[in-house]
Order: structure tokens, then sequence, then C-alpha cells
């Protein structure tokens, strides 16, 4: 990838995390300004990036595929960084992951050569534009989703219309009743891979099969469901006319989360055809953890003997805020909201409190109970010494609606030194 330009944006004092009094500066020169996130050097509320854990995490998820023999293509659409892009393929990543054509433009702008589309691929508009992507980038190769022979057939109209220079590959994607997209059955496969084998060649090719495992239903109360879901899928593939598979150089079998890719691929990897298989997992979260529901899941698979993952993540996303006011006892206000930080998959929690001028001090019984847009309530003790200007630093859960509050967050050290900073496309 090409991301060398990127040291080269311009960052002053209108930019969300950067002091208000800062001079514009290179994103490339931030780690001479010097500052200290808790030396007060930064404006809070900020979401930051914690170096150590993030090389951490991409180490032990690259030793986790190397052990298992799979391919990586995580979700770009958890950070729309090109920094980080950038990181994960060259830590071994195979592709780079996008929901939307849209995403999948920026990928391809900052030199990602191999992009799966994990989302149906429809509208004019939309194959027009990965139509441009293959004409501006000769060594780019395209996957999408397809579900149905309605899709299909419009994404094929399209072609003919705006015939692309090379094909478009093409993964079944298997859903499930009462999830997402996909096909249900085995007769909706079997109909959908007969379409596909009859379709244009020089438009549209056969890549594989694809998954998804996080919206099964049931999910939530045992991995059961994602078993089954998982065999469901394998089953499906082994079963697909063999006409489908000539040509192919070998069969993408593609699913697994944040939260049960293990499970996809042990299942996955059950799958015998007569060319090779590469199983990709898609996990996106892997790469900066959270301190809520992936962290709780990822937990949870350590300790069940049945598992694959027995490996440990570590979070590298914190959002930290002052104290902003103690208007009653029992209650504190933080200077952050709805628009900093996650709050779909469960509230920050609070982990470590600074007091400036003093330095770390004890949390304590604290909890987040509710956001607005600029203010977070904390729920204390009543003899709780928690005072207004202290800074306190808490956990998130759910990385894919932290990043998209942030153009820029600052990348530190665990002295909490800015020693850099990632930008954000979305």
């Amino acid at each position: 990838m090409d991301i060398a330009a990127l040291s080269d944006t311009i960052l002053d004092g209108r930019t969300k995390g950067i002091p208000a009094n800062a001079a514009p500066f290179r994103l490339g020169d931030i780690a001479a300004q010097g500052w200290n996130v808790m030396a007060e050097d930064m404006p809070l509320p900020l979401m930051l990036l914690r170096r150590s854990n993030l090389d951490h995490n991409a180490r032990v998820f690259a030793e986790y595929l190397a052990a298992n023999d799979l391919s990586l293509a995580p979700h770009g659409k958890t950070t729309m960084s090109p920094q980080i892009f950038d990181e994960q393929l060259k830590s071994g990543a195979w592709g780079i992951t996008a929901a939307t054509v849209q995403q999948a433009r920026v990928m391809q702008h900052h030199g990602v050569d191999r992009i799966i589309m994990a989302n149906q691929l429809i509208g004019r508009a939309a194959v027009a534009g990965v139509v441009a992507m293959l004409r501006d980038a000769p060594a780019l190769d395209f996957y999408c989703f397809v579900d149905s022979i309605a899709q299909l057939d419009i994404v094929a109209r399209h072609l003919a219309a705006d015939p692309p220079p090379r094909p478009i590959r093409v993964l079944l994607e298997v859903g499930v009743a009462g999830g997402r997209t996909g096909v249900r059955t085995r007769a909706e496969a079997q109909a959908l891979a007969h379409a596909i084998a009859a379709a244009d060649m020089r438009h549209i090719r056969f890549g594989g099969v694809a998954a998804f495992e996080g919206v099964v239903p049931g999910i939530a109360d045992s991995d059961a469901p994602v078993r089954d879901y998982a065999q469901m899928v394998t089953d499906i593939a082994q079963a697909l006319p063999g006409s489908l598979l000539e040509g192919l150089e070998e069969f993408v079998l593609t699913g697994g989360g944040s939260g049960h890719f293990d499970i996809m691929a042990d299942t996955f990897a059950t799958l015998k055809l007569p060319i090779p298989v590469r199983i990709v997992l898609r996990s996106g979260c892997y790469v900066t953890n959270d301190s809520g529901a992936y962290f709780t899941a990822q937990e949870a698979a350590r300790k069940d003997p049945a598992r694959g993952w027995k490996s440990q993540l570590k979070p590298a996303l914190e959002i930290w805020a002052y104290v902003q006011s103690r208007p009653e006892p029992g209650l504190a206000l933080l200077t952050m909201g709805k628009r900093d930080a996650p709050y779909d998959a469960g509230l920050p929690v609070p982990f470590a409190r600074h007091v400036p001028g003093t330095g770390p001090a004890p949390v304590g019984e604290a909890e987040i109970f509710a956001m607005n847009d600029q203010h977070a309530f904390v729920r204390l003790p009543e003899g709780s010494d928690w005072a207004v200007g202290d800074m306190i630093g808490s956990g998130i859960s759910h990385p894919c609606t932290a990043f998209d509050k942030w153009r820029f967050l600052p990348v530190v050290s665990d002295d909490y030194d800015v020693t850099g900073g990632v930008l954000t496309e979305f």
C-alpha cells in the first residue's frame, strides 16, 4: 500500500482530538509535538490507541492463523483507517473486507489489491463503481456476495452494459432462517449455483462460498447454533455442482466474525474438494479488541475446552474524559457522550483515574449508566472522592461503532506519550 501521503495531512486546532491552540502541522510530525495525554496536553474527550496492545493483537492473531492454515481478510469497516489496513497487510492479511462500494473505493485508492465486499452488490451506480475500480487498478481482485438469482441478474445486466476489464468474482452467501442475507436451503444454493455457472464468464466468475455467523439466532445463549450453521455452510459447499469448480485455481470459503471465528474455521477445515480450499476469516475487531462484548466472547472461548481459540487479545482502544460535574451525591458527569464513544453494544466501563498534578488514583465503584450526545452519567458511591477535573479512562464495547466517531486517533505509548496517529475515512 502507498500511504505515505497520509503523513502529509495537515492537522490543526479544528481537528477533533487536537488542542484548539495547535498551529497547523503534518500528521507525520505529531510525535515531535511532545504531547502526553496524562499531562493534559490533549483535549478530552479523546479516543486513543495503545501501541503495545495493537502490536500484541497483530502478533497473537497471526500466530493463530499460521498454526491453523487460515487466511485473513479483516473487515475494514471496523476502522476505515488506511494506516491500519497497511499494518494488517504487512502482518500477512490476504486481503481486506468492505461492506459497501464506497468503503471498497477507499481501500482501492490506498492500494489494497484484494477486496471482499461482504455484502450484496446491487444497483447501477454500485456496479459502475466496481467497474471503475477494476479499470483504475489493474492488480485489483474484487469479490462480492450473491444470494439470489434476482440480484445476480441485476449485476449481470449492468455489467453487460458497462463491461469490466476482468470478471467480478462472486461468493455464494449462505444464511440461516431468522438471520440476515444468504440462501436458506441447499435447494436455493443449487439453483443459484447453476445460475452463476450460466453467467457470462467475461463478467462474472464463481469464487466460492461465504457466511457470517454473528447474526445467527440463539448465538447469545449457546455455541450450538453457530456449530449447526457452520456445518450447514460446509455441507452446501460440499454439494455444489462440479461444473462450478471448473477453471478455479482455489475455492474460497469465508466466514468468521470476531466472536466465533474458531468454530467456523474448525468446521470449514472438514471441506474436501478436488481443488485447494482457502479458508478466509473476516474478523475485524481482533486488531483493537475491546473491553466489552468481544472481550467477553473471547474469554468464554479461551475457557471452553471444546473451542480452538486459546490466546488472549488486549483492548487497544481507550476513551478518556474529564469529570465535568458532581451535581449530586453519587453522581458524576463526564465530558464524553454518544458522539465520542460507542453505546450500541454496552456503555463504556471506567477502568482508570488520573488526578492532574498528582497521578493515578483508584477508580473505586463506578458505572456509566447513561449517555447523552456530549455527557456520560456515572453512578458512584456517596462517599466517592471523584472530583471535578479528574481524568477518567474507560474501555469500550464494539470497535465498529467507535472509530466512526473520530477522524483522527492518537497512538500512544504505555506512558501515554503521543507517538503517532491514524486517520479514518468513513
